[in-house]
């Protein structure tokens, strides 16, 4: 059996970020900008038949919106900014990793530089491997499970990706033989089947469930936000449908996404108008980007993209269009 291999670096820089939605093979992500200083993003994929590793470093605040993969199980860890991240509004210790199930959706949130790290695999072939490793196959979580690892396994496969990584990027341009992209995979497949092995799949603390509940009560307001972007959202309407007090979803946002619900939702927009002013259609205006993400009264629109982006809506929308 042959293992194709592939090494993919991808730097993006200033707003190139808010259009780099392949950052997971398989899955979409939506990145959303946070602050008007200068932002780069180094993005690395090594394939090797049919495992992926995947790595991405960030210099610069950011959102994450997306989902995983469909058809296979993704492992992934913070190998740097683990302090400052969240996963699904879930702050991650040091000593974690996550185990994601086929398709899940995640909300990677950092609040300042960071990088990660994501480990993509068939499910089949992991249960293949837990089996032979430890005698039986292992249940992997349908959602998202955070679990604790050794620290000297969490350091090992660090240190196995960037070494996988580093020695694909030196083999380039003629790329990793078949027999060496073989063992890559199953070392790589075997490490993360050893460290799963070892670890408690089963466990899901108090402090997983609760953020699960208040992960999804965002994302509902978020997809009401999307249904209605020519109004405002009424936290009101929020607060009776979902049983909480106004108060208890001011304090949620804070607490979890470190927000009020009125500036993460103006961050939604004014990245969906980024995004739009970034690859403008033919006859695309500042006024009619605008007024399709809901902003009524275009000095503030201005003065609230200025603020999050270092520019004027005007400036991003001519230099895009001097490309074209």
């Amino acid at each position: 059996m042959t293992h194709p291999s592939l090494y993919e670096r991808h730097t993006y820089s200033g707003f190139e970020p808010a259009h780099a939605f392949d950052v997971v093979y398989g899955g979409h992500f939506e990145h959303r900008l946070l602050s008007p200083k200068p932002a780069t993003m180094d993005h690395r994929r090594l394939t090797l038949g049919h495992v992926r590793i995947e790595t991405g470093r960030y210099d610069f605040p950011v959102i994450a919106q997306g989902a995983m993969p469909k058809d296979c199980v993704c492992i992934g860890m913070v190998a740097e900014g683990w302090g400052i991240t969240r996963y699904n509004t879930q702050s991650i210790d040091e000593g974690e990793i996550q185990v994601y199930g086929p398709g899940v959706e995640l909300m990677y949130h950092a609040a300042g530089a960071s990088r990660w790290i994501n480990f993509t695999v068939p499910h089949a072939v992991l249960q293949s491997m837990t089996a032979e490793r430890l005698g039986r196959p292992l249940k992997f979580p349908a959602r998202v499970t955070s679990i604790r690892i050794a620290p000297q396994r969490r350091i090992y496969l660090r240190t196995l990706v960037d070494d996988a990584m580093a020695l694909a990027g030196s083999l380039q341009p003629e790329g990793i033989g078949a027999r060496l992209a073989l063992e890559m995979s199953r070392s790589l497949v075997t490490a993360y089947a050893d460290a799963l092995c070892a670890a408690d799949l089963e466990h899901r603390s108090s402090r997983t469930l609760s953020a699960d509940r208040h992960y999804h009560l965002i994302l509902a307001c978020e997809r009401l936000l999307q249904n209605q972007l020519a109004t405002d959202v009424d936290l009101t309407e929020i607060a009776r449908r979902s049983g909480y007090s106004l108060r208890s979803i001011e304090h949620i946002f804070k607490q979890r996404v470190g927000m009020t619900p009125g500036r993460w939702f103006a961050n939604i927009r004014l990245n969906g108008a980024l995004r739009d002013l970034i690859a403008p259609g033919e006859g695309c205006s500042v006024t009619e980007v605008a007024t399709r993400w809901g902003f009524r009264h275009l000095s503030r629109f201005a003065s609230q993209y200025r603020g999050t982006f270092g520019e004027l809506p005007s400036q991003t929308l001519a230099r895009a269009q001097a490309r074209m």
